[in-house]
This record gives C-alpha cells, sequence and structure tokens, in this order.
C-alpha cells in the first residue's frame, strides 16, 4: 500500500474512533455541568460537613455546666450521718454569653470560608468545561484540515499516475498529511486529558468519554465589563474568605472579653439532704453551702494576653486581605479587558481572509500559477488562524473566570 493509501486509512481510523466516541458522549452545558457538581462532587459535600463540624463544636457554648451530685455517710461513736449533696456552678459574671457569640462568629466564619471554597471549585468546573470546549474545537478544525490534506494526497496521487503531477508534488502533500496527523494525533490526547479533568469533579466512576460540552467558545458577545470601583466595592461586600475573616476578628473580641470575665468567679452552689442516727434518737434536715473561688493568683491574665494577641493578629489578616483582595481584582479586571481586547481585534483581523487565502491559493494552483508549496503553506496558515483564534477566545473566557474568583462571585456568566 503507497503512503498516500496508508494515510487515508489512518484517517479513515480516526475519523471512525471520534465519531463512534462522539455517537456514544452524551452533550452537557456548563450549567449541567455545573448542577452535576454540586449534586456529585464530594468535595463539595466535605465542605458542609465540615461546617456542621463547627456548629457542634460551638454548640457546646450555649450549654449550663453539668451539676455534680454527691451520696456520703459518716459513722463514727455509733452515730450516722447520710449526705445526698447536688453542687452547681452559677455563671454570673456573662462569659457564657459572650463565649456563645464567639462560638456564633466563628460557624458564620466556617460558612462564609465554605461559600468562597465552593465558588472557588465551580470556577475549577468552569474552566475544565472551557478546557473541554477548547479541546474539540481544536480537534474539529485540525480534523477539517486533515480530511482536506487526505482528499489533496489522493488527487496529487492520481495526477502524478496521468502524467499530469510531479513527484515532489505527491510527496510534499504527503508529508504535510502525515504532520497533520500528528498534531490530531497530539490534540485527541489533549481531548482525553480535558475529559479526564471535567470528569474529576462528578462522581466516581463517571466514564470521561461520555462527556461532550456543548457550545462554542466565541457564540455570543462578552458580558459587559462592570467599572473596577464597583468591582473592588463589591468584593469585599461578598468574598467569602474576607467575610470570614472579619467573623473571625469579631470572635476574637468576645473571646477577649470573656476572658477579662475569669477575675470575677461563679460562685459554685452546694444544696441537699442530711440524715443523722444516733442511739435513741434520728433527725434529717438539710444542707446549703456557697462557694466562691478567690482570683488571687490567676484571674484569667494568660487568657487575656493570648485572646488579644489572637485579635490583633485577625485585624492584621482582615488589613492585609483587603489589599490582597483590591490587588486582585484589579489585576483580573485589566487582564479581561487586555485579553477581549486581544481577541476582539484578532478576529476581526483574521475576519475571513485565511480562509480566502486558502481559496484564492488552490485556485492559482488549479490554474498552475502557483505551485504545491503556497498551496499548503495557505492551508496551513488559515488552519492555524483559526486554532490562535480559539486560543485567544480561550483565555478571555479563561480571564473572566478568574475575575469571579477575585470579586467572590459569578459577575461574569
Amino acid at each position: 500500500m503507497s503512503i498516500c493509501g496508508r494515510s487515508r486509512v489512518a484517517v479513515g481510523a480516526l475519523v471512525l474512533m471520534w465519531g463512534a466516541a462522539a455517537a456514544a458522549a452524551q452533550e452537557i452545558s456548563q450549567p449541567e455541568a455545573l448542577q452535576r457538581f454540586e449534586r456529585e462532587n464530594a468535595q463539595a459535600r466535605a465542605l458542609a460537613a465540615r461546617v456542621q463540624i463547627v456548629r457542634a463544636e460551638t454548640q457546646g457554648r450555649n450549654l449550663l455546666p453539668n451539676p455534680h451530685a454527691t451520696y456520703s455517710r459518716e459513722d463514727a461513736a455509733g452515730s450516722k450521718d447520710d449526705f445526698l449533696l447536688v453542687q452547681q456552678s452559677l455563671p454570673v459574671n456573662g462569659r457564657r454569653g459572650l463565649l456563645r457569640n464567639s462560638g456564633s462568629a466563628q460557624f458564620s466564619a466556617a460558612e462564609s470560608e465554605m461559600a468562597h471554597e465552593l465558588l472557588l471549585l465551580r470556577s475549577d468546573v468552569r474552566s475544565a468545561f472551557n478546557g473541554l470546549l477548547l479541546a474539540q474545537q481544536r480537534a474539529a478544525l485540525l480534523d477539517a484540515w486533515v480530511r482536506r490534506l487526505g482528499a489533496m494526497a489522493g488527487i496529487l496521487q492520481e495526477r502524478q499516475r496521468q502524467g499530469e503531477g510531479s513527484v515532489f508534488d505527491r510527496l510534499r502533500g504527503e508529508r504535510e498529511l502525515a504532520d497533520a496527523q500528528a498534531t490530531l494525533a497530539s490534540q485527541q490526547v489533549q481531548l482525553a486529558r480535558a475529559r479526564s479533568q471535567l470528569a474529576s469533579f462528578f462522581a466516581p466512576g463517571t466514564d470521561p468519554a461520555s462527556l461532550v460540552a456543548r457550545g462554542n467558545l466565541s457564540d455570543s458577545a462578552p458580558a459587559p465589563l462592570q467599572p473596577l470601583p464597583e468591582l473592588i466595592s463589591r468584593a469585599l461586600d461578598v468574598r467569602g474568605d474576607y467575610a470570614a475573616v472579619q467573623r473571625q476578628v469579631e470572635s476574637a473580641g468576645f473571646e477577649r472579653r470573656a476572658a477579662s470575665r475569669l477575675a470575677i468567679p461563679d460562685p459554685l452552689l452546694t444544696a441537699g439532704l442530711k440524715s443523722s442516727t444516733a442511739p435513741g434518737r434520728s433527725g434529717n434536715g438539710y444542707v446549703l453551702s456557697v462557694t466562691v473561688p478567690v482570683p488571687l493568683f490567676n484571674h484569667g491574665q494568660a487568657e487575656s494576653n493570648r485572646t488579644r494577641a489572637t485579635e490583633e493578629r485577625a485585624r492584621a489578616e482582615l488589613a492585609a486581605r483587603r489589599q490582597q483582595i483590591e490587588t486582585d481584582v484589579r489585576a483580573t479586571h485589566e487582564a479581561v479587558r487586555l485579553r477581549r481586547r486581544t481577541a476582539e481585534e484578532y478576529a476581526r483581523q483574521l475576519g475571513e481572509n485565511a480562509t480566502e487565502l486558502a481559496r484564492i491559493a488552490e485556485v492559482a494552483y488549479q490554474e498552475g500559477e502557483k505551485g504545491i508549496l503556497e498551496l499548503l503553506d495557505a492551508q496551513r496558515v488559515a488552519t492555524f488562524s483559526g486554532l490562535q483564534s480559539l486560543d485567544l477566545a480561550w483565555s478571555s473566557k479563561e480571564a473572566e473566570i478568574d475575575l469571579n474568583r477575585s470579586v467572590g462571585e459569578e459577575v461574569l456568566p
């Protein structure tokens, strides 16, 4: 079998394999992918469980301390005394209420942190979906190029057989076809990786080959980009990690105030019954006592110092996080603007020029005005211009996802 024949067989095999995979797969849109992620992803469930752990840990601060029950008997010189006592600490210094408020702030911080991490995961899903969409469109463009070259190789072989074409033209066309097939094969590997990446966000056992992204990277006009000051203000209002640090500052403040209440001791109330039995007589009575710890050596000074340092650290982290958010939003906003402009200008300059160039080169070759090298070069330029346009559209989408991450919500769909 000739090189041209083997090339056509290879092209056919690639097309059949790709077509069979596409036929067995089910298309999925980006919103559907996000819904499936939230329904199936184990990391999302782990985030929710982590919040419930914090809730359970902080609920203990709402409970009163347990009472202590004691039974004792004293027996001396024929006299027996039985005691049944109950001891209860009385929280009168207000520390319990402050710790309860601190726990509520910690739970709110955990919720905000979970919301932020869930947004980051959703952004990763969107990025994986766009990566699959890019790989699919690149593969389709390269497949069309291989088909054209395969048909051209057959024509060149036939022309040589009839004495109308040269051996050089046939060999050069077959070489171009082989290079295109290798490029397509590499892209098929990238396509398989992109499918596996998206499948990793779904339930275990999801077949990557069953995933086909529905859509087009340049289907619709991009959403309007809001002014930078509005986005910075919005980020400081909604970003979960920033809100979490704010709640941590509140929690540390309550902890510090609670530590200062250790100087006011909680009294311990003891109450119960006493039964006395002596030779010839017996009687019942009651026992009542109040014990007040004296904060002479430890009046909470160490705890106060620790909580004060914790609060100072939380405030410093809040200031640093605010500066980081402003920097991130400013950088990603500029990246979206520049990448959008680059993609739009390239698409506008490209237009139909590359396709028209390939058409003109083909007509000129058929009329003998151009050689095979000019024709192949024009087709290669048309193909790689399309690939470049796809890459620029994808980079623009990635910049939008980065902006969503920095703002803390999906301001750009």
